[in-house]
This record gives structure tokens, C-alpha cells and sequence, in this order.
């Protein structure tokens, strides 16, 4: 499981106290295995930023793991994060499609929150400055509050398309839930695809998303509308070589050409 003027104007229109709209179901787009795929160095291992963990983050960890847990219907037997990781996999297991996915890590994302608070976020908030105070504020909620999940991350400052530049960036130096996960495909479609969908979504704030799979940084930057899937990079990348279920896929198909990840 590598965060701005906008691209178009956010709504400004008074937001209906309902869920957020169903999401378009859109194809498969598959990553690929690669035996050369990019994996991290040993030494570059030993550097990481270490997080120190704050006094709320054992709340937050188990918040969001009952929340899993709940959308996922079983739980592992593993304690902390190494528990999160397990119902992680098995949230990408349960899906018919990645789209199943997708909207299921959608409805956990949701559910974290209390009753119409994302509803009155988009309907006070979004429209002040045209987006860009949502877009910092976001910002550095997220910068506080998920570096128990993500690892030592910063708020900073993002280019924007008028050529102006706005602190409603995110910069996550080493993505604890890549790393731990080892999957592209966990990577892609229970966070960066579904958070990106959720902000824009469930709280009239665009997101692009930018994880770097080489060394497990990932940039957010909040305010910026995230290209169509055909055209994201992200989805192209190859399966990680360290990816257990690359591994064994691998073994299973080895006397026959490697074609799309488990995962995809």
C-alpha cells in the first residue's frame, strides 16, 4: 500500500449531503514483470529517514486497521504494522477487478471520517481562494497526521500550471507501505488511484499522486488534477522484483513468457 492554481476550477455549486458519487468502472491496465525491474540498493537501505513514532500514532494505525478490517471481513493474526500489510494484501485479493479495489479502499478512506464533515469541507471551504486554501490545508493535515503509515514526510512547495508556486505539496521521503508491501500493484490501487479519487471526490480537492518506485519517495501535490489512467506512469511501471507475488508468479510461469502482474 513511492502528497498547488488547478487545472480547472474547482465546483462551487452547494454539495449534497450524500455519499460520494459512484465512481466510472475503467479497464484493466496492467504492470508488467520485468527481470530488470528497479529495486533499492542495500546501502541506500541503511540511509532511510526514520520516523519517530508520535503519541497518536498506535490510534491512528488501529483506526485505519479495524476500518481494513471491517471493509475486508478477516484480520491477521500479525500484531501492528506487519498486521496492516497482511489485510492490505487481502484487500487487493478480494476484488474482482481493480476497480472493486479501488472503490473498496475508497469507502475505508470515507469511513475515517465523521458524518458530513467532508461534505461541509467542500461546501466551506473549497470554494475560498478557488481551491487553494483546501489544497494547503489538506496539505498539512496529511503531512501531520499519516506519517505513521507513509514515514517522514514534509509539507512543499509544488509548480503550478500558471507558473506560480503554492506550499500544498506533500513529500514522503521513503513510503513505508511501498516498502513493506514490496508491490506496485498494492502501491497503485489501494492508495494512489483510491486517495486520489477520495480527495477529489469525497472533498472537491484534486490530487496527483507521484510515487517514485526507485527509491520509494512519493510526491503529493494537492491541487492538481492527476492525468487520465492510459496516460499515468505510475500504472506502467514493472512489478518490483522483491514482490512476493512477483516471485511466485514467477515460479509458476517460468517456462513461460511473463505477461501482466497478479496484481494489475
Amino acid at each position: 500500500m513511492k502528497p498547488v492554481v488547478l487545472l480547472s476550477p474547482l465546483p462551487t455549486s452547494p454539495f449534497s449531503l450524500r455519499s460520494c458519487p459512484p465512481r466510472r468502472t475503467s479497464p484493466r491496465f496492467p504492470i508488467r514483470f520485468s527481470l530488470h525491474s528497479k529495486t533499492i540498493a542495500a546501502d541506500d537501505a541503511a540511509s532511510r529517514a526514520e520516523y519517530k513514532p508520535g503519541v497518536f500514532d498506535d490510534l491512528f494505525l488501529n483506526l485505519f486497521r479495524s476500518k481494513m478490517v471491517k471493509e475486508v471481513g478477516w484480520d491477521s493474526e500479525k500484531t501492528g504494522y506487519d498486521g496492516l500489510i497482511e489485510v492490505a494484501h487481502r484487500l487487493m485479493l478480494m476484488g474482482s477487478s481493480n476497480s472493486d479495489t479501488r472503490d473498496a479502499a475508497v469507502r475505508i478512506l470515507r469511513s475515517l471520517f465523521p458524518p458530513l464533515l467532508l461534505e461541509l469541507y467542500q461546501l466551506l471551504i473549497v470554494p475560498i481562494g478557488e481551491g487553494k486554501l483546501a489544497a494547503v490545508m489538506v496539505a498539512r493535515v496529511t503531512a501531520l497526521t499519516c506519517q505513521w503509515l507513509m514515514g517522514k514526510c514534509t509539507v512543499n512547495s509544488i509548480d503550478l500550471p500558471d507558473g506560480t508556486s503554492c506550499q500544498s505539496g506533500v513529500f514522503v521521503e521513503r513510503c513505508k507501505y511501498l516498502e513493506e508491501s514490496k508491490c506496485v500493484g498494492i502501491c497503485v490501487n489501494t492508495c494512489k488511484l483510491p486517495t486520489q479519487s477520495f480527495f477529489k471526490d469525497c472533498m472537491g480537492v484534486p490530487l496527483l499522486m507521484e510515487p517514485n518506485f526507485e527509491d520509494y519517495s512519493c510526491q503529493f501535490k494537492f491541487g492538481i488534477h492527476p492525468p487520465q489512467l492510459q496516460e499515468d506512469a505510475a500504472l506502467k511501471e514493472p512489478c518490483l522484483e522483491i514482490c512476493s507475488n512477483a516471485i511466485r508468479w514467477r515460479e509458476v510461469m517460468q517456462n513461460t513468457e511473463l505477461g501482466q502482474c497478479p496484481k494489475a
